[in-house]
């Protein structure tokens, strides 16, 4: 699901091989593939530029996400930059002679790319893209970058550093593969920013700052100890230069470009203190359990556990903890003062940003950003998401299930990040009941929109905590969130409101919509009851079809209570139309009757 921007809306809406004969090709050459290689142009002839970030995602081809008519960024990073423009018709984009689609259809079957580069068609733009390995770049990866054993990083074609080689400073220059260097004058630093007993030496005619490191350390600023095999504790003093993950995906450089919402400036402008800077090494900053790092999975901003290994295993314990049976009940203190380590409604937080720009359209979710979030597939082609609220149990939308399917034909996902793919991080449930409340009536689904879903036990047990996996709190049933309080949501739906099929689970910020202003007649007037919530105007986003029984999640104090499930609305961000939401606080007494097969209070 991508979420709609209604401000955005708003004003959003007013090289290829020759053919030498039947059945072989040509090898295609670097100049006839940058000559021939088709630039999209929009209505008013800007180059698009691909591939582009939005939303957390790397795009490479115009997009409908936001409107209903292809556009394209401007630059490389729209969530930053903001600038982009309708493509142009596909007529009266510059035509290539002599190539057929056909031919370009085919030129990825020939890998033009060198060096084990993959190639990849780009949809609507008849060419194709080159994933380079770390050591080439270029069109083609036909390019050598160069690698400095100092530094532990390579540099590209033509880029410049300086070094401190066998006692002489030297600047150096990557030229075509090789490395170019020559000694040049030099003087004492001013201030010292080579670490761990590192000298500096100032490169006079570049002013560059170069550091001279001790044995054991290495890199730019003596900040990398590239013997270091394990991590203590929890790593995160961790400087080794291990740079893929658990499933063995290169990470991003934690300077990257790709991670502007991710990262704050002030994360990195320290990198003596947090181990970050320009390099693709895996490190814990924010004090998780070991090493991670970012990772570009699906085209999508993510992130993972790194494959190194523990100085000291820790001691396991054979006892077992079952941490939902300590959910808050509803005669503890009320949600506003939460238990100073509560078991439900935490977070996996993997954004360290301190000041998140604003959300245009939804942004692409990390894993263990909702971990309470569930993927209910009901036979083989409805869907709905729901929120996992205890061990055991599952609250969605009633109006998934109103057509009663049998419980066989039901599937429940935790812990997935994109729509109907598992990872080692996600689990599978059957159900072994649903439960409607008593008012519920299939001839009138919107109202009392709510149902439990009760998991399957697997060897005597339903769902074991994990960073990805874990339970929303649910609110006191005098709980209450002022309006305007901006809360979030969640889900897999569709990216606009005629879209079709799902995407990776996205997330966005709403803000509660005062009931009496839900209620005018220009909005839904008496359609919305007293169980309902509305949210989602004033320039917010807005959930969509595939999005129903997901939360509508309110934070106090970093810890997150169910406030509202996706129900209803008219269409998907349109003007004046904000979502509708089953008020879950008018519920708790029913919620907690179900699960705990205790008699319903009145």
């Amino acid at each position: 699901m991508v979420f709609i921007l209604l401000l955005f809306l708003s004003s959003l809406f007013s090289g290829r091989a020759r053919i030498s004969a039947p059945g072989q090709y040509d090898v295609i050459s670097k100049d006839s593939y940058r000559e021939n290689q088709r630039k999209v142009l929009t209505t008013t002839g800007k180059e698009c530029r691909f591939p582009f970030r939005q939303g957390g995602r790397l795009h490479h081809h115009c997009v409908t996400v936001l409107s209903s008519r292809p556009w394209c960024s401007l630059t490389h990073n729209f969530d930053r930059d903001h600038q982009w423009g309708y493509c142009a018709p596909e007529k009266t984009q510059p035509n290539v002679p002599g190539h057929s689609s056909r031919q370009i259809t085919d030129l990825c079957q020939l890998n033009p790319c060198q060096h084990g580069g993959v190639c990849m068609l780009i949809p609507h733009t008849h060419t194709f893209k080159c994933s380079c390995p770390e050591g080439f770049s270029g069109s083609l990866c036909e390019q050598k970058k160069c690698y400095e054993t100092l530094h532990l990083r390579y540099y590209d074609i033509g880029e410049s550093w300086g070094r401190i080689h066998l006692r002489n400073v030297e600047q150096c220059t990557c030229v075509a593969g090789e490395i170019n260097c020559e000694r040049v004058r030099y003087t004492i630093c001013r201030t010292n920013p080579c670490l761990n007993g590192g000298t500096c030496r100032l490169i006079t005619s570049s002013g560059k700052e170069v550091c001279n490191c001790r044995n054991g350390f290495s890199g730019p600023y003596c900040s990398f100890e590239p013997e270091k095999k394990c991590y203590y504790s929890r790593g995160t003093g961790y400087r080794g230069v291990v740079g893929t993950t658990m499933s063995g995906i290169r990470c991003l450089e934690w300077n990257s470009d790709l991670l502007h919402n991710e990262l704050h400036v002030g994360t990195v402008a320290a990198p003596g203190l947090k181990g970050l800077g320009e390099h693709a090494f895996c490190r814990n900053p924010d004090g998780d359990k070991r090493p991670w790092c970012y990772t570009l999975n699906d085209d999508a901003i993510s992130w993972e556990y790194c494959d190194i290994p523990p100085c000291v295993m820790a001691v396991s314990s054979s006892r077992r903890v079952n941490v939902f049976n300590a959910l808050p009940s509803p005669t503890k203190p009320t949600p506003s003062k939460p238990a100073k380590k509560p078991v439900c409604g935490k977070r996996h937080k993997k954004r360290l940003s301190l000041a998140r720009g604003r959300i245009l359209g939804g942004n692409s979710a990390l894993p263990g950003n909702h971990p309470w979030m569930a993927a209910i597939y009901i036979g083989q082609s409805d869907f709905c998401a729901g929120t996992l609220i205890s061990s055991c149990w599952v609250l969605s939308a009633a109006h998934c299930f109103f057509r009663n399917p049998p419980k066989s034909q039901l599937r429940v996902v935790l812990g997935q990040q994109k729509f109907n793919v598992t990872s080692p991080y996600s689990r599978t449930f059957g159900v072994a009941e649903y439960i409607f409340p008593k008012q519920f009536s299939v001839f009138n689904p919107t109202i009392h929109d709510i149902v439990l879903i009760k998991l399957k036990k697997q060897d005597g047990q339903c769902v074991k905590k994990t960073p990805f996996i874990r339970p929303i709190c649910l609110p006191d049933k005098n709980t209450t969130f002022p309006d305007h309080y901006c809360c979030a949501i969640s889900g897999w739906g569709h990216m606009h409101e005629k879209a079709e099929g799902y995407t990776s689970l996205q997330e966005g910020g709403v803000r509660l919509i005062p009931h009496s202003s839900c209620r005018r007649p220009e909005v839904y007037g008496n359609h919305v009851t007293a169980d309902m919530i509305c949210a989602g105007l004033n320039g917010c986003v807005d959930a969509c079809q595939g999005d129903s029984g997901g939360p509508l999640a309110c934070a106090r104090d970093d810890v997150s209570f169910l406030y509202g499930i996706i129900s209803w609305g008219e269409g998907c961000g349109r003007s004046g139309k904000p979502g509708v939401y089953t008020k879950v606080v008018n519920y708790i007494d029913w919620i907690n009757s179900v699960i705990k097969g205790k008699p319903k209070m009145s």
